[in-house]
């Protein structure tokens, strides 16, 4: 793959300018507001503080008085890579996210137990598809068919005081296992969402946001500081098309069952005095996957061109750190930073055994702008050395692997709507030197109805 120039120089240069202004008013217009956005202390429920359509002359209140809280958000995230890549280019997309929560206590009078039900709606193109050509989107939101779907029908119950949760029905994997709150301060799909590697190493194995499958989860908080959590979730969530069905795909499928686990420490007062998270946990898939190297006659594939020959199962393990270095002084902000390491050791069936990444997020840098969080993260993703000593027996290429370091500021322009402008800088692309490494300027819109 040989690096293309830009099919639209001058038409991608007008919009990344466009861009770039965009942001860099937005950020002098909300530098230093005179309001603080202090809420008022009786403010109800939903109000246009926090929503962007308010509480619907009172009916949105009502309704959530009687059990029913309806929310939504739209989430945007243009950018344009003017260096590197295949070629140099620009997109557009975003996302629309619904969801309706019954509190069935004052619904029905079932204490302590809610039912879910969230749907997604996705358009537009992506930047690493369509211009970069590396393995990690670098816009988070690609994904899941870019349609409508049903994403969650979810019902929860909490028992012994919450000391037990239990969820079933139409879930996410990675929305219990796997995550971290800091994971989407940034805009790349290596750290928002959570880290893919196992999307690589079980492909339509386990599900994501805006997918979801049948599963049960079960948690307990052992004590005030530690908890464990175990689920099961259908390991062929496609189950066919699933994009086709837009989610209602409601079948069971055919390729095994995935199971996840995860034990946890979080603590207020850890390292310094300050909170901190620890969190250990573990995949196991009982179904068939493909090597990364060889075919079903034990030759290369990639001089046979046949698929993989299949292995039965898959595992992987995963640790995140979490921790607050500094904390403004008389607040709950400052400065918060984490690691998170992947692993599935298995090289055979494992196209990244090994991933990382890791990031810190101030909120307050700035002191006028208490609300607004600048961060810097980054992403290795490392190839499978068999996939790789394959790749150059049959003349290829070879991948090794592909790292990103985004920076970023998220401008809080009210309680509901901010811009995060960001910068990201791709290093070997697809784990290939052959495509150039590639900037990204690109700025994400967020908003809550």
């Amino acid at each position: 793959m040989n690096f293309r120039p830009s099919r639209f120089p001058h038409g991608y240069r007008v919009a990344l300018a466009l861009i770039l202004s965009v942001a860099v008013t937005n950020a002098l217009l909300a530098m230093c507001p005179t309001h603080t956005g202090a809420p008022p202390e009786e403010a109800p429920h939903f109000d246009l503080q926090h929503y962007a359509t308010g509480d619907w002359f009172g009916l949105r209140n009502t309704l959530y008085d009687y059990g029913i809280e309806i929310t939504g958000g739209y989430t945007t995230e243009p950018a344009g890579n003017p260096v590197g890549g295949l070629e140099h280019g620009f997109t557009y997309l975003h996302n629309f996210g619904f969801g309706v929560m019954f509190d069935l206590q004052k619904i029905a009078g079932i204490s302590d137990t809610t039912f879910l039900v969230t749907v997604s709606q996705r358009s537009g193109r992506g930047l690493t598809q369509d211009s970069i050509g590396n393995a990690i989107s670098v816009q988070q939101i690609f994904g899941g068919g870019q349609t409508y779907r049903l994403v969650q029908v979810r019902m929860e119950h909490k028992l012994f005081d919450d000391r037990l949760e239990l969820a079933y029905g139409r879930l996410t994997g990675t929305a219990d296992f796997l995550s971290s709150p800091f994971y989407c301060q940034f805009v790349n799909n290596g750290i928002c969402g959570q880290p893919p590697a196992p999307f690589f190493n079980m492909p339509a194995g386990i599900t994501a946001y805006p997918q979801g499958t049948w599963g049960g989860l079960v948690q307990v908080h052992t004590t005030s500081k530690t908890y464990a959590k175990f689920a099961f979730y259908d390991g062929d969530p496609n189950n066919g098309d699933d994009v086709a069905k837009h989610g209602a795909n409601f079948g069971w499928g055919n390729n095994g069952i995935l199971l996840m686990t995860e034990f946890g420490y979080k603590t207020p007062d850890g390292l310094w005095s300050m909170p901190s998270r620890y969190s250990f946990g573990g995949v196991v898939h009982t179904g068939d996957f493909p090597d990364v190297a060889r075919d079903a006659f034990g030759t290369n594939l990639f001089v046979s061109g046949l698929p993989g020959r299949e292995h039965s199962g898959q595992a992987g393990c995963y640790l995140i750190f979490e921790q607050m270095f500094y904390r403004n002084p008389g607040r709950d902000t400052g400065l918060n930073g984490f690691v998170t390491f992947v692993l599935s050791p298995d090289e055979d069936k494992s196209p990244i055994p090994y991933y990382l990444n890791g990031g810190l997020i101030y909120e307050g840098l700035i002191p006028c702008r208490p609300h607004d969080k600048t961060a810097l993260g980054f992403y290795s993703a490392w190839f499978s050395g068999r996939q790789r000593s394959a790749q150059k027996a049959a003349g290829l290429p070879s991948q090794t692997n592909e790292t990103n370091i985004e920076f970023n500021h998220q401008i809080q322009i009210t309680p509901y709507l901010y811009l995060r402008p960001n910068l990201q800088y791709v290093i070997k692309p697809n784990g290939l030197n052959r495509i150039a490494n590639a900037l990204v300027l690109g700025v994400e819109t967020g908003i809550t109805f």
